[in-house]
């Protein structure tokens, strides 16, 4: 039995030599799993929505009977406080028709939830009649991005926001301004839309536009118009406020809102000649960053 005994106290010891050899111990084995992330799951509250953000919701509006669907389309900004109010404005299109929502004299203040799984819930009242949407926090983007479907009966309409401030980080410079060399470079286009008459004909376009900071923008798009295919070339000028909303005017007389978010990464527009639904983005894909 002491033999026995020995022989074993040898083994423990022989494995203890190894395991510190190689640096491990249980009290390192129990602080590294202390210092490993949480679990999967994310927790929110409303303080993850905070600062400005622009945004672009489309869909449909359905009325009943007979069904008759009418296209909107909204580009907009909603600047949220951390603690339940927000306050927003937009240019909205209901079948051709331009209206804009939330500018003063106008109000469009709301409330908003946050739940820990990150979604959440919200109202906008004023001049927006009570618009409610429910939206999601995109994982892994610290609440500088969420998606929405608005919730408002007879409305089949969602859509995506973004803070408009650089690097994603909505909550480190809520109130950063734009200006003209916010957007230059190279950026991709993708819209889509429809002429409501006659018959909600539909039209899509991809492109390229080139914009140089200082105000002018050219560019080539691929154009469908309802089902027809033809190329266009695209010259315009544009002007960019404090609040990172913009205008864009082609020179053949067509006119647009913008919203530019994520710094100057991309911008959300809208088109505002009466009859005609049109909305759409950029995306830059190359050019001099804002700070060059």
């Amino acid at each position: 039995m002491k033999k026995h005994s020995w022989i074993q106290f040898a083994s423990i010891g022989f494995c203890l030599s190894i395991a510190l050899l190689f640096g491990y111990s249980p009290a390192a084995s129990a602080q590294q799993d202390s210092d490993q992330p949480p679990s999967d799951n994310p927790q929110c509250t409303a303080e993850n929505l905070h600062g400005r953000y622009g945004y672009i919701v489309s869909g449909w509006l359905v009325s009943l009977p007979p069904v008759a669907l009418a296209p909107i389309a909204a580009v907009g900004i909603v600047t949220f406080d951390g603690e339940g109010v927000l306050n927003a404005q937009d240019t909205f299109n209901n079948s051709g028709m331009i209206s804009r929502r939330g500018v003063l004299p106008q109000t469009g203040v709301g409330t908003y939830t946050v739940n820990s799984n990150c979604t959440g819930s919200a109202t906008v009242a004023g001049d927006f009649a009570g618009l409610t949407f429910d939206f999601m926090i995109v994982p892994g983007t610290g609440g500088s991005e969420f998606s929405l479907i608005v919730t408002d009966s007879g409305t089949v309409e969602t859509g995506a926001a973004i803070g408009t401030v650089a690097n994603g980080d909505a909550q480190r410079i809520p109130d950063e301004e734009c200006t003209l060399a916010t957007v230059q470079g190279t950026y991709r286009l993708l819209a889509h839309g429809f002429a409501p008459a006659p018959g909600n004909a539909p039209s899509a376009s991809v492109g390229i536009r080139i914009v140089d900071g200082a105000g002018h923008l050219s560019g080539h798009d691929t154009v469908s118009m309802n089902g027809m295919i033809q190329p266009r070339d695209v010259f315009s000028t544009y002007t960019v406020n404090l609040n990172c909303t913009g205008t864009q005017s082609w020179i053949d007389g067509r006119t647009f809102d913008w919203v530019i978010v994520a710094g100057g990464a991309q911008v959300f527009f809208i088109r505002t000649n009466p009859g005609t639904i049109n909305s759409g983005t950029f995306k830059k894909q190359s050019g001099r960053d804002v700070e060059d």
